[in-house]
């Protein structure tokens, strides 16, 4: 029987869009669990008004995926975009695997600054937030990049990846509010950053799998 080559194209070619559209899904997860986590973090120093959880903590979710949504748009066309784009996953795990050990001591500092519970909480988001929010926002255009091969196409993925990502966000909201939050914290962001880490040097390390997202 003849061998039919494009059928294994076909697979590999469906295979990679999956994976692809997992990691998107992976770090909006990991994205909505991290500011669920961090309202619950900052509640001990500044208590847990409107302002300490929307105007802080959301707040600097959103200028933080602003950041990272532009930084991925303009370092996807740029050659490697599949290691620079595990090492940002990997360094935001990283980072959400230190903020156990990292909060406290970045509270009481701002505490010495003076500044009231608004600004204080505030400012404390951004220190312990901001980096691997900023990191995790590369993402979505990056993969939508790599998925898309026309015009054409553009607004499909686009759409496929918002959704898909936002979806897992709100999974990842449910979850982390409804039953993550009464275990213990620490080790969830132990765990989560862990996670975080191993995909990141999956995109780093596995050559064979993402060739094509290395141009």
């Amino acid at each position: 029987m003849k061998y039919d080559s494009s059928i294994e194209t076909d697979g590999r070619r469906r295979l990679r869009r999956a994976g692809v559209i997992f990691v998107a899904c992976v770090c909006g997860w990991f994205v909505m669990q991290l500011e669920i986590l961090g309202v619950r973090m900052l509640a001990p120093h500044f208590g847990s008004a409107v302002y300490v959880v929307t105007g802080s903590v959301i707040g600097t979710f959103l200028l933080s995926l602003s950041v990272g949504y532009m930084l991925g748009g303009w370092r996807s066309a740029q050659r490697q975009s599949r290691r620079n784009l595990g090492l940002n996953i990997a360094a935001a795990g990283l980072w959400m695997g230190l903020l156990p050990w990292m909060t406290e001591p970045v509270c009481d500092r701002v505490f010495d600054l003076g500044l009231d519970e608004k600004w204080g909480s505030l400012l404390a988001a951004l220190i312990l937030f901001a980096v691997p929010t900023v990191l995790l926002g590369t993402v979505s255009p990056t993969v939508v990049r790599w998925l898309t091969t026309c015009s054409a196409d553009s607004g499909w993925n686009a759409g496929m990846v918002l959704a898909a990502s936002t979806v897992a966000s709100f999974a990842g909201c449910v979850v982390t509010a409804f039953y993550l939050i009464l275990y213990s914290m620490r080790l969830t962001l132990w765990v989560s950053g862990g996670a975080l880490m191993l995909l990141g040097a999956g995109l780093a390390l596995l050559p064979s799998v993402w060739r094509k997202q290395d141009a």
